[in-house]
């Protein structure tokens, strides 16, 4: 077993890997909240907290929930419904 890794339920897990991904949701988490304070343009805004919200989902399917090495079809449907949900959004709040 490397260095950083923990043995959970006999599945080895990367903390390296789990830490930066924390690390990173918690810098889109604090982006969202201030981002208003630099931001007047609402479409702008609007767009930039979806693709947040798309960039944090992606990071919760393949590394919290470890779909990254599941099989294809359940991670596409998860990282398909965490595109689209946002996409849907945008269109009704844009347009």
């Amino acid at each position: 077993m490397r260095k950083g890794n923990v043995v959970k339920n006999n599945k080895t897990v990367n903390m390296a890997a789990a830490t930066k991904s924390w690390l990173l949701l918690i810098a889109l988490s604090v982006i969202a909240i201030y981002l208003p304070e630099f931001v007047d343009h609402k479409s702008f805004y609007t767009i930039a907290a979806l693709v947040i919200v798309v960039i944090k989902g992606q990071q919760i399917v393949d590394i919290f929930m470890e779909l990254k090495n599941a099989p294809k079809f359940w991670r596409l449907l998860f990282l398909s419904y965490i595109t689209l949900l946002p996409l849907i959004i945008s269109v009704i709040y844009l347009t």
